[in-house]
């Protein structure tokens, strides 16, 4: 069902989603905002050493176009064959899998580890529960001090959810699961820092970074909300 839906959106997603953002309407109010941020902090990266990123949900490439290609070594998972072909064009050295990422990561991928796993706008096809679930398969899947990054519609908490759906009450998607940040950390089991940045009234950053297991004096200490 999605596949089919993003195959046809495909051609003018990026336009798309970029006019929608520029009138500050939902559910994009904040997109570039967004994927800016998440580029800006992983090329602030200080030392020169290469990098390894998953893209979960790459679509058309636009968040992973806007990092450093010299110093990254690209995985991009997508379930759009048309977004794939998009994104292939825009980085020729990345690596892509047509895959839907609810099934966790390709075969080829099982015993990969990144320093940067990246998700834009695709997480709230994920129930609660499944995404709880999924923030945990996917710490595992990280590199010591490595980051997640998670920017989609997503909320502060459950009533900034309930006042953007009544606001937008024509556009708000009934089967989408737009996720706040109170309920992850209520039901993350990992101990990992945590952090939230509101992007828009719609829109925001759920950053979760993996600590080497030698630094850890105080597990809790690390846990930031």
């Amino acid at each position: 069902m999605f596949k089919d839906l993003y195959d046809r959106m495909s051609l003018t997603y990026d336009a798309d989603v970029i006019d929608c953002d520029d009138q500050n309407r939902f559910p994009f109010a904040g997109y570039q905002k967004t994927l800016n941020l998440i580029a800006e902090d992983i090329n602030r990266r200080r030392d020169f050493s290469s990098i390894t990123v998953l893209d979960l949900g790459i679509g058309t490439g636009i968040l992973a176009s806007k990092l450093f290609p010299e110093r990254m070594t690209l995985f991009g998972i997508d379930s759009s064959k048309a977004m794939l072909e998009i994104a292939s064009l825009k980085l020729p050295s990345g690596k892509f899998y047509l895959h839907d990422f609810r099934a966790g990561l390709p075969q080829e991928l099982s015993n990969e580890r990144f320093d940067y796993i990246v998700s834009t706008y695709v997480m709230h096809r994920l129930t609660s529960e499944e995404f709880i679930n999924y923030l945990d398969y996917l710490i595992e899947k990280l590199n010591p001090f490595g980051r997640i990054y998670i920017g989609d519609i997503m909320f502060l908490n459950a009533r900034e959810r309930e006042n953007c759906r009544l606001g937008n009450l024509e556009d708000w998607d009934e089967t989408a699961f737009y996720h706040d940040f109170d309920n992850i950390v209520n039901k993350l089991k990992k101990k990992i820092s945590m952090n939230y940045l509101k992007m828009s009234f719609c829109a925001g950053i759920l950053i979760l970074e993996n600590y080497h297991e030698h630094t850890l004096q105080n597990c809790e200490s690390l846990v930031k909300y």
